[in-house]
């Protein structure tokens, strides 16, 4: 289940446990799928219950034009202290994140909408004076009191509810797209900080090679078996090294605040990264599987949700071109009569009267209709553009997977041992001067370059993995790079 990978890992102390309790109620709620009912109000009901569980460990809201400056939220509190692996914070993300507590707005205000929909029209209370009284046999009638109440055609309201119920499940399937997301953009940016942090941690090794080739170069420069243009350019080497990794320090900065900011962090957070590189796996389900999980996707979800607001907002047309009703009591308060010994004299009268709302404009109630069924065809066109883009992205981030897999471990088994092994016989050989020093500097560039290469393309598989999560919508079991992929589709498999 996606709440499984939306929720592993979590911060360490009592703040990461408070922080994964409330992760854990918040994405508990935000994939709940909840079941259709022909009653509006059971349906609404159903959507608050959802609502709240989703709800629950979510950020609170901010108050709009505070004068407190950014990143002050956590000056009164404990900051957020992270292990270094990823899991940890998007669990606080998901907590923490006004862009998602804001969607989660959007579904709440939809959901209140409902009973909006199934509202009755308000009575109407009238009141008249006779300015000249119309004299009756038993008295003048001088005020008149009433009470009218429409009611549309049987259906429309229900029509209506269910329409917006419909509309408030289309809130829900965005919000539950924002969490995916979200946990996709937060992977993203912590693995582009890795990458620089361990792209440092290559360079660093390097500058220190570099150090022990110039100390060989002036050493064979003092009896004459080096020229000076050969130290000189070692030097060039490592003063433009060096500053790669000045260059790489804010680099990370900049990748650091982006991550603080997808997690909603305080920008003094600290940003640990692991030390080990990603693990090569490739998917345990065939691309036919996947692709089958592509239909529950949020997204998707959302466009059908959308697709059945228009069928109902067809039905509630179709409704409101029938006649619609009205019932009124109305009161005469009547005066004395003039004459005397007039039976009943003074007695108020009460009438009841019953209207027909006639609907005349059928014409323009037959264009509300088609435009209802224009929406729900522009849904189901978008739902199918979803479908096919998110097809697309699918084989896409699989590729990806098994590419950077393959060249990952090509880099690691073969490239980068023949590159380290390369260089050590040119170092052997520049020593007893059977080497040319043009050659180390190629080996030492090719060793270099397959080292930071190695890196880049393991970050790569780890991101390319989150979009699959993302483009999935679930967590996706995985197995060594190494194994054979099963054709098979999940539901065939052992």
């Amino acid at each position: 289940m996606l709440e499984n990978s939306l929720l592993q890992g979590d911060t360490t102390g009592a703040r990461g446990a408070r922080s994964r309790s409330r992760a854990n109620t918040t994405l508990a709620g935000v994939l709940v799928v909840g079941l259709s009912t022909a009653c509006a109000g059971s349906a609404q009901r159903s959507m608050q219950a959802e609502l709240e569980r989703a709800g629950v460990g979510l950020a609170a809201v901010p108050q709009a034009g505070s004068n407190a400056p950014l990143g002050n939220e956590g000056a009164a509190s404990e900051l957020p202290r992270f292990d270094g692996t990823p899991e940890p914070y998007v669990t606080y993300a998901l907590v923490q994140s006004h862009e998602l507590r804001a969607s989660w707005e959007r579904w709440r205000a939809a959901t209140h909408r409902v009973a909006r929909e199934r509202r009755m029209p308000s009575p109407t209370l009238t009141y008249a004076v006779f300015v000249s009284p119309v004299e009756t046999r038993v008295g003048p009638q001088r005020h008149r009191l009433g009470v009218h109440q429409r009611f549309p055609w049987p259906g429309e309201l229900l029509a209506g509810a269910d329409a917006a119920t419909a509309a408030a499940r289309v809130e829900q399937r965005k919000f539950e797209a924002a969490a995916l997301e979200l946990r996709a953009r937060v992977l993203v940016a912590y693995w582009q900080l890795w990458t620089l942090r361990e792209i440092e941690v290559v360079e660093r090794e390097q500058l220190e090679l570099y150090e022990s080739l110039i100390e060989i170069a002036r050493g064979r420069l003092e009896v004459g078996q080096a020229s000076l243009a050969n130290v000189q350019q070692l030097e060039l080497g490592r003063a433009r090294l060096a500053d790669q990794i000045d260059g790489l320090r804010e680099a990370q900065r900049a990748a650091q605040a982006a991550l603080l900011g997808a997690v909603a962090a305080p920008p003094d957070t600290p940003t640990p990264t692991t030390s080990q590189l990603p693990t090569l796996v490739q998917p345990r389900a065939s691309e036919a599987s996947l692709r089958q999980a592509l239909v529950d996707h949020p997204s998707l979800g959302r466009w059908q949700a959308q697709a059945e607001v228009g069928d109902l907002r067809v039905k509630e047309a179709r409704h409101a071109r029938a006649p619609g009703f009205s019932v009124g009591v109305d009161w005469v308060e009547v005066g004395p009569a003039r004459m005397d010994n007039v039976a009943d004299s003074g007695k108020d009268a009460v009438s009841i009267s019953v209207g027909l709302e006639l609907p005349l404009w059928q014409r323009n109630y037959a264009e509300d209709q088609r435009a209802a069924q224009a929406d729900a065809a522009a849904a189901r066109a978008e739902w199918a553009a979803t479908r096919d883009r998110a097809t697309a992205q699918l084989g896409a981030a699989l590729s990806q997977i098994r590419d950077t897999a393959r060249r990952a471990a090509l880099h690691e088994d073969t490239l980068i041992p023949q590159a380290q092994s390369a260089l050590e016989s040119t170092l052997g050989g520049y020593a007893t001067g059977d080497v040319q020093f043009a050659a180390i500097l190629l080996a030492e560039r090719e060793l270099l370059e397959l080292r930071l290469a190695a890196v880049q393309l393991h970050a790569q598989h780890a991101i390319a993995w989150a979009d699959l999560e993302a483009i999935v919508g679930r967590s996706v079991a995985g197995q060594s790079a190494a194994q054979p992929q099963d054709p098979r589709p999940e539901a065939d498999k052992p």
